[in-house]
């Protein structure tokens, strides 16, 4: 086995090495057992997935399936992928087209996203495709799936961020729920299920979604010591607008100030009307001041991601944040933007209203500090936000908020059935209730 981890190392480029629950993954799925992995935001969980048409290969690398729920995930894997050399595709949504990257395209600003033919992708001539779990049950692929070439050839079925079963599973995306098919689908192949987020009940129910054979459980503690954790609360949702302005007008004065040495910043925010408010103000306070170079869309230090965004400028926020020292500096964001995006430099989230539960916050303010650096989480929040009312909320996440007495840190991590933390540094470096003890 050692020999094909090299040769996959050598083939994704990877000259650090791998970590402990890495190899053990690795070596679990070699072993033909089932896998749920729960490592934290940014330790690597992709790249196990991404080594396994050489780890578990044959006479041939073979075909690994990532079922991913977004596709500016796939879109940020593929296109690391490509520039590697590796043969991999990412399906859209009704399963009826497949697309890819220029792996020469030297002008990565303007890279887009190219068709490839799908007799390719029937021949089996790939080494990792991605798709969303609905286009798998589509009639196209449906077909190519049983195919004599992927029978033989697909050697794991991977699902990236399979929390979201349990999130969007119910009436969102209910293929969510389907994903088990593709188990009993693939009865030879490896199946692997990874997240940053899982308590003990919610990884035995993926479990019995999934149709996971006593599956192998390994997991790390997810504690971030490097990242400071912080509540806040805000003006009362009477305030329409003003409500925003205790986050809106500080975050605008120091973008001003510092320009590209402001700290890389994503702030959620709970609506596009509030993202629209968010995005007029800076834009009216920094006026010339927002572009670094000449004054174009590309230059600009801040920007917004959702849903409705152009297909053209979210492509090029995911490669400014893909960046080492990107220009752009702010991003105002719906929940559309961070899940499985490999960005290095993000130092400090901000939740502008509470996410409904405990598992969406720990992923989001996992985005911050993933090369180590320090990083900070600051989250807001009203009784308003807490309302019974409010559609998903948890109770966790209600007592998470409104615990005035305990670490943030240790909350968090007992919630995820871990009882101590990682962290040992000075207290007012853990949280905003620890800060407040010195």
């Amino acid at each position: 086995m050692e020999s094909k981890i090299n040769l996959a190392r050598e083939k994704l480029k990877i000259t650090y090495p791998l970590k402990d629950k890495q190899i053990e993954t690795l070596k679990a799925l070699d072993l033909g057992n089932d896998c749920i992995s729960i490592l934290p935001t940014g330790y690597g969980k992709s790249l196990i997935f991404q080594m396994l048409p050489w780890v578990l290969m044959k006479d041939e690398p073979g075909i690994v399936i990532v079922i991913c729920p977004l596709t500016s995930i796939m879109q940020d894997q593929v296109m690391t992928l490509k520039e590697k050399g590796i043969r991999t595709s990412f399906v859209n949504l009704q399963g009826t087209v497949a697309y890819s990257y220029n792996s020469d395209n030297e002008d990565s600003d303007e890279s887009k996203p190219q068709t490839v033919n799908m007799e390719m992708i029937k021949s089996g001539d790939i080494e990792i495709l991605y798709s969303h779990p609905e286009a798998m049950f589509t009639p196209v692929l449906s077909r190519i799936l049983r195919r004599k070439v992927f029978q033989q050839k697909v050697c794991c079925i991977a699902v990236d961020e399979v929390h979201m079963i349990e999130e969007w599973g119910e009436d969102f995306r209910p293929k969510f729920k389907q994903i088990g098919e593709l188990t009993a689908l693939f009865p030879n192949a490896a199946h692997l299920a990874v997240t940053a987020t899982a308590t003990p009940s919610c990884i035995q129910s993926l479990s019995k979604i999934l149709q996971y054979i006593n599956p192998t459980i390994i997991k790390v503690n997810p504690d971030r010591p490097n990242l400071f954790l912080e509540i806040k609360t805000r003006l009362s949702n009477l305030q329409k607008f003003s409500k925003y302005d205790d986050i809106v007008v500080p975050l605008a004065q120091e973008l001003k100030t510092k320009r590209e040495k402001f700290p890389l910043t994503i702030v959620y925010v709970e609506s596009l009307e509030a993202l629209g408010y968010f995005y007029q103000f800076i834009n009216y306070e920094l006026k010339e001041e927002q572009y670094i170079g000449e004054a174009i869309p590309e230059n600009r230090i801040f920007g917004q991601f959702h849903k409705d965004y152009t297909s053209q400028m979210k492509q090029h926020i995911l490669f400014e944040l893909r960046k080492e020292e990107p220009k752009l500096r702010l991003v105002l964001a719906t929940v559309a933007l961070g899940m499985g995006l490999d960005a290095p430099a993000i130092t400090r989230i901000i939740h502008c209203r509470p996410p409904t539960t405990l598992e969406k916050y720990f992923q989001e303010v996992g985005r911050a500090g993933r090369k180590g650096q320090k990083a900070e989480a600051l989250m807001y929040y009203n009784n308003n936000d807490l309302a019974k009312n409010r559609k998903g909320l948890s109770d966790a996440m209600v007592q998470y908020c409104k615990t005035k007495d305990k670490c943030l840190r240790l909350q968090l991590l007992q919630y995820f059935g871990f009882n101590e933390t990682k962290f040992n540094g000075p207290m007012y470096e853990c949280c905003s209730y620890c800060r407040q003890l010195q």
